[in-house]
């Protein structure tokens, strides 16, 4: 993961950007060598500090987080049962700003459904490595047009022109191109910072985003990065 990309995951969610960080370090890591690693990635030694004494004592119930010893943090392959996640995701339904958590425990309990109903000899990958593939396998045939186009001599402009007639005819519709000046709203916009601008108020548009129109009602799929 490139540090600019770790550095919005922190800001979005600062417990996913931790699992992440553990996630990625290939075995047993610790609280110092996991605070580098944000920090060497462009994320405040401040918020840093201030986020894990928030979320440090529920990475303990994450269904992939192991602790070989107090200390370490380790990410497991195998995950805890689905019926401990749904117990777990049931007790806190109703807490604000564990979103990270919550969402580990219903991609397991996915995960288990989708690996149950398909047991056997046609056994398929988990509901959330389907979706990282399917994510994948999109960002490949958009990296393999724009070299193609690239290969043609044709130049960064035309190049983005071609990527924006192809979204067209798939039904996406820009929000908003670099350097507009748009009116905020929080339903379609993201803040470039942890500020949150006021509804209505000016901002300038620093990446487009993204609504689709294929089921008929537009929906918003990647918002727009403001400041």
């Amino acid at each position: 993961m490139g540090d600019r990309v770790l550095v919005k995951q922190f800001n979005d969610d600062a417990g996913a950007a931790f699992i992440e960080v553990i996630k990625k370090s290939g075995g047993p890591v610790r609280l110092q060598e996991i605070r580098s690693a944000l920090v060497d990635a462009g994320v405040d030694a401040v918020d840093v500090d201030r986020d894990w004494r928030r979320v440090r004592n529920l990475l303990k119930f994450h269904p992939h987080i192991a602790k070989p010893k107090p200390a370490l943090y380790e990410w497991s392959p195998a995950a805890q049962p689905s019926s401990t996640s749904l117990q777990k995701l049931a007790e806190r339904a109703g807490v604000r700003g564990h979103r990270w958590l919550i969402q580990s425990w219903i991609d397991n309990i996915a995960d288990s459904l989708a690996r149950a109903e398909t047991a056997g000899p046609r056994a398929q990958i988990g509901w959330t490595e389907q979706r990282e593939q399917e994510k994948a396998t999109v960002l490949a045939g958009i990296v393999s047009s724009a070299e193609a186009f690239a290969a043609e001599g044709q130049t960064g402009v035309q190049i983005v022109d071609r990527l924006l007639e192809e979204a067209a005819r798939h039904r996406l519709t820009p929000i908003g191109r670099i350097g507009e000046r748009i009116e905020f709203d929080k339903s379609r916009h993201e803040p470039a910072g942890r500020g949150q601008p006021r509804a209505g108020g000016e901002v300038r548009v620093v990446r487009s985003g993204f609504e689709w129109s294929g089921s008929g009602h537009p929906i918003v799929v990647v918002k727009a990065l403001v400041e």
